[in-house]
């Protein structure tokens, strides 16, 4: 990475004396990442950042400073179960705001601990369990694939998927498994990770089961 590209920040909750659970942030941080994209979407920081590599950086912050972050972030702070995630616009890394600069990308690992049940009508991140991902990197990966299906969605489909309270649900799924469920018909785009941090370059990461979303009924078809 050079100073001049543009990343999208993503800040977990993390508490030390009342962890979340690992999935339930990685879904946290997927959602919040749309969720910033639909606030600002008009904004200029997106421009070039959506048709590149959707690089993000994912940090952790204390409950206390968590708090004031969320305060400014434009579409506030995602909750699943006991994990709360916040994300912002692309920005360089010389322009990112002191506040967000100086959170650490180690230490974001999480207990895997079984996650909040989501509902039905969620489409699933499945993640591949054969990479061990740390809970951050897990989270960029499943932010990109989520970021990646929402904007293959017509437009009442997307507005199906906000009035269903953004659901997302996150599944890790080894080996044969993995690749075999990516090229399943309505499955969405698959990433392949860069290989900057913890996985080789060129490695599949994660995609959506649910490529689409019914505004009549208001669930993945």
């Amino acid at each position: 990475m050079q100073p001049f590209d543009k990343v999208q920040p993503i800040v977990l909750l993390v508490d030390k004396t009342d962890p979340a659970a690992h999935r339930d942030a990685v879904a946290a941080a997927a959602v919040a990442s749309v969720r910033a994209y639909t606030a600002t979407e008009d904004s200029e920081a997106w421009e070039n950042w959506l048709y590149g590599r959707f690089t993000k950086t994912v940090r952790r912050a204390n409950p206390s400073t968590f708090g004031k972050l969320a305060a400014e972030a434009p579409s506030g702070a995602v909750t699943v179960g006991r994990a709360q995630a916040l994300a912002f616009e692309p920005v360089t890394y010389e322009q990112m705001p002191k506040n967000l600069a100086k959170l650490q990308v180690s230490g974001t690992q999480l207990p895997d601990e079984a996650p909040a049940p989501w509902p039905g009508n969620a489409p699933v991140i499945v993640l591949n369990a054969d990479l061990d991902m740390s809970t951050g990197k897990a989270s960029a990966q499943a932010a990109h694939a989520l970021l990646s299906w929402y904007l293959q969605l017509d437009p009442s489909a997307r507005q199906a998927w906000q009035q269903a309270g953004e659901p997302a649900g996150v599944r890790f799924t080894a080996g044969k498994l993995f690749a075999e469920s990516a090229a399943r018909p309505g499955a969405g785009p698959l990433i392949v990770d860069a290989g900057m941090t913890e996985i080789a370059p060129d490695t599949a990461t994660a995609f959506v089961e649910s490529a689409s979303f019914s505004p009549a009924a208001g669930s993945p078809v």
